[in-house]
Formats: structure tokens, sequence, C-alpha cells
């Protein structure tokens, strides 16, 4: 019955509470920690960073921060709970508001309770693959609310300042822009362009001004690098985890076959249908671009005569909420993962360079900084294609591993306890155990 919570309600609660306990996870994320250490940095000094602070292989060089707001809210929680607590209801929440906005939007182009439920189905799957506190989550937000914000012309007037906030938290705010720009193609709509126009300028009104753009510009001219890392490869779309995608590219076919996506349309789903098969940091927000036009393919029986107990089924929904709270908090952890991350190494490095694998420059940021400088991490755009390949190639143990480490002074390395490449090579070369656990060792120079 309409104005009563029902079992159709229900069944978009499941995939909604679904994210609340998938985010209680270990903390395995390497990127996000270096966020969390530099938002703290930036709260000592009272200013954005604009220059890299962390590594001795790029120490000085020119790097903003382009995630500065999401990086001084991590250093706030930071201080004031002293460990990483926060991390669990902070990810769960963003989600839940992500799911929600989404399913909004899907609702408005499919009024089934039903459809709704599906697609966010499809959504929270492929939504499973960042449930990590990087600033990527907040993205998602951000772009979930644009999508809102775009079919109701009443909330124009937020998107420049939606996109603002973004800009201070994600560099793929650029989605955003383009996503008001193929709108206003499709929908004819003229405010659109001025929209699109009055967010561009807010974009260049944070903290970094007009230099945004060249952070971007640097991002994009570091193909190179983002090659080697995996998240920015072309999506398998065999892999249970994508294949989802798969299911939104043919339930798209099928709702163009009945003319529920109508030919200028195509404006917005084909340029994201196939930014979504670039790589797998596209896929998410593909798909949440998409799913509200996947809503048009589907037709599900809608049981609405069927009498109802509004009373058992808002206790139900009170149930359903409880249990996934208590099941995500019991699952959530407030400290690194100990299988992921140095935990017991780190203690027998000294202070200076060292030499690492890329999986933990994030971590030793934020365990060990200032005292030992990481050799590399994941900021791509700041080391570049040359220093990545060069990485890679000492990590392998290949010939002029010892030049690079003459050039940069370096006498510990901390590799993974495999007995492989470079441990290998240096064990060879009388390098001396200094720790050495199940998933770690630390070698010095002799």
């Amino acid at each position: 019955m309409t104005g009563r919570l029902s079992v159709r309600h229900l069944f978009v609660m499941v995939p909604i509470l679904g994210v609340v306990v998938a985010a209680g996870r270990a903390l395995t994320d390497n990127s996000f920690l270096w966020h969390v250490r530099a938002g703290s940095l930036q709260l000592d000094i009272g200013e954005v960073l604009r220059a890299d602070p962390f590594s001795f292989t790029a120490g000085g060089e020119m790097w903003r921060t382009q995630s500065w707001i999401e990086d001084l809210g991590d250093g706030l929680l930071d201080r004031w709970t002293g460990d990483l607590v926060w991390v669990w209801p902070l990810v769960a929440i963003t989600m839940v508001a992500t799911v929600s906005l989404i399913g909004l939007a899907i609702y408005r182009e499919a009024p089934q309770p039903l459809t709704t439920a599906l697609v966010l189905l499809f959504v929270v799957w492929l939504l499973l693959r960042s449930l990590v506190p990087r600033p990527v989550v907040f993205s998602h937000l951000l772009l979930a609310g644009l999508i809102l914000a775009l079919s109701h012309p009443r909330l124009r007037w937020t998107i420049p300042l939606l996109v603002w906030v973004w800009a201070g938290v994600h560099g793929s705010f650029v989605i955003g822009i383009g996503l008001i720009v193929l709108e206003a193609i499709r929908s004819r709509r003229r405010d659109l362009w001025e929209t699109a126009g009055l967010s561009a300028v807010a974009a260049s009104l944070t903290a970094h001004g007009l230099a945004l753009w060249g952070v971007l510009l640097e991002f994009a001219s570091s193909r190179g690098a983002l090659d080697l890392i995996t998240e920015w490869s072309p999506p398998d779309l065999t892999d249970p985890g994508v294949a989802p995608y798969a299911l939104i590219i043919a339930a798209l076919f099928v709702a163009a076959s009945r003319g529920r996506v109508a030919p200028r349309d195509l404006v917005v789903v084909v340029p994201f249908v196939l930014f979504g098969l670039t790589s797998y940091r596209a896929l998410i927000p593909a798909t949440l671009v998409l799913a509200p036009w996947v809503g048009r393919a589907f037709e599900l029986p809608d049981p609405s005569s069927r009498q109802e107990s509004g009373r058992l089924n808002g206790a139900i929904a009170v149930v359903l909420v409880g249990a996934a709270v208590w099941a995500g908090a019991n699952r959530a952890a407030t400290t690194p993962d100990p299988e992921r991350f140095p935990v017991a190494a780190i203690g027998a490095l000294e202070a200076g360079p060292v030499f690492h694998g890329d999986a933990v420059g994030g971590y030793l940021i934020y365990e060990a900084w200032p005292e030992v400088l990481v050799y590399i991490d994941d900021r791509a755009e700041l080391y570049g294609t040359k220093r990545f390949e060069d990485f890679v190639s000492a990590r392998a143990g290949e010939a002029g591993w010892s030049d690079l480490f003459a050039e940069y002074s370096i006498s510990q390395a901390l590799l993974e306890a495999d007995g492989t490449g470079l441990q290998e090579v240096l064990a060879a070369s009388g390098w001396v155990e200094r720790h050495r656990d199940a998933d770690f060792v630390v070698l010095a120079r002799p």
C-alpha cells in the first residue's frame, strides 16, 4: 500500500545495507595512509602542500595535494582518535549516501522498488572494489549527487558548489564537468552550458587555483607510470568482480531495443560505456552514470495490491539496519593489516632512505616518516614513468640496481620475503638480514 513501508522497499534496503557490512574490512589500502599523514602535515604548517616532503627520490620537487580537503579531514580524525577507528563509519556512511542517491536516480527513471533494488545490486557489486577510505570514495558520492542534481532543474544552482568541493577532493571532478556538457547536448538545455562554465570556474577557485589544471595535465602525461599500476589497466569482464559491467552493457542494449533509450540519450550512454572499459578505476563512475538508464531495461512485477503490515515491515527494517551495523562494526579494523604491511619489520628500519616495494610506501609515510624516507609510492604524477621503470628494474634485481642504490645512498631494503629478485641479489652480494618474518625481510649493507 502506498505510504507504507512494504516488502518491496525492504528489498531496496538490502544492497544499501550491504555496503555497511562490506565496509567493515581489514585496512589494506596503501594509498589512503599517506593521505592521512599529508593531512596532519598540512594542519601543522597551516597551508596546502606544494612540494613533496615524503620521498628521497623526488623530495622537494613540485607536488600539490590535489585531495587537500579530504586529507585535512583524515588528519583531523586521526588526531582526535589516535588510531584509525573512524575509517569504517566514514566509509560506510559515505557509501550508503552514494548508493541511496543513485537509488533515487534509478527510481526516477524506473519507478519500481524491485527494479531499483535489482539495478542497485549491480552497482553495489562493482562498488565493492572501492570500499577503501581514499578520496576516490568521496568522488563517487559527489558524482552521485551531480547525477541527481542534473535530473532536477531546481537543483542546478548546487552543481558549481558541488564541483568546487569535488575539485578539492579528487581529480575526477573533470568527469563531472564532462557529464554536464554531455547532458547539455542531450537535453538541449542552454542553462547547463552556463552551469558547466561556472563549474569550471569554481574548480579553478580551490586552494591551488589555476595550478589545479596543471596537476591534471601532469597526471595525464604519466600514462607510462599508470600502466605499471593494476587499477589503471583495462578491466577483464570475465573477472567475477567486474562481470556485472557486462550485464549493464547488455541491459542497455535491451533498453535501446525497446525504445527506452532514445537516440539522443546515446550522447551520454555511449561515451560512458566506453569510458568504463578503459580501466578498473573508470568502472565505478561509468556504472553510477549508467545505472539510471539501466533501470529502463527491466519490467518487474509490482505486487502493490497485496495487503501488508507497515509496522511489521518497519520492525524488519530496524532489525536489518541493526544487524548490518553490528556486522560491519565487528568486521572493521582500527589498525593497518599486519599481513599486508610490514608492521613487525618496520622496527628494524633505521632513519634515512630505504628501498621497498611500491605496495608499502604509503604505510611507511604514515608510520615512519620523517625518520624514514620512502623510495616510491602510488603518486604517479610525482614520480613519472622513468622513476617507476627504474624501480621495477631494481626490484627485479636487474643490472643497474647497485648504481641506483649508490645514487641515493641506500643502505637498507624492506622487501617481501619471497627469496626472489632483488632479495636474492642482495643476499648474494653479502647484505645481511636485520629482520625476517613470514611476509617481509629487512636487509642491510654490511
